[in-house]
């Protein structure tokens, strides 16, 4: 009798892994259907680590996140996030716009994570944005957005 126990419980702790994937799978589904449909691109990428408010040993750690936003004309505005990593999941930390792009007026039509293989060496984060003045023109302006490893922003036209 005890063997028997012994077996089901080892074939339901095989099985739990699998009961919990569809509520994952349907988890992820209902976050993205609840996007708002102004949203036209978002990319993440590097890191950046500040030390707690109050305590100098504890740092805060996250990643940083671009989301370019339809607006109500049409026309594009940038924002950027940083994303904590907490011990109950990622957390908008910080989130504000980019004024050298918003003031543009233009339209977004990409945006690229300057390093694509997902794990930044050091602080900081770049990434490009592909913005047009005009719907009608062929060819995007490409800009930059640089972070360093202190928190600094730059943002320009690209030189290339």
């Amino acid at each position: 009798m005890l063997q028997n126990k012994s077996r089901l419980l080892s074939v339901l702790l095989c099985l739990a892994p699998l009961a919990t994937s569809p509520a994952s799978a349907q988890q992820a589904s209902e976050l993205a259907d609840s996007l708002s449909p102004s949203i036209l691109f978002l990319t993440s990428g590097g890191f950046w680590e500040k030390a707690t408010e109050g305590s100098e040993s504890e740092t805060q750690r996250g990643y940083y996140r671009l989301v370019a936003i339809r607006g109500e004309d049409n026309r594009s505005m940038l924002r950027l996030q940083e994303i904590a990593l907490t011990s109950d999941g990622p957390e908008l930390a910080n989130s504000k716009g980019i004024d050298e792009i918003n003031s543009l007026g233009g339209y977004i039509t990409d945006i690229r994570p300057e390093d694509s293989t997902g794990s930044a060496s050091q602080q900081g984060f770049g990434a490009y944005i592909y913005l047009k003045s005009d719907p009608s023109v062929v060819e995007p302006e490409t800009w930059v957005i640089y972070i360093d490893e202190f928190g600094e922003m730059i943002v320009e036209r690209s030189s290339n």
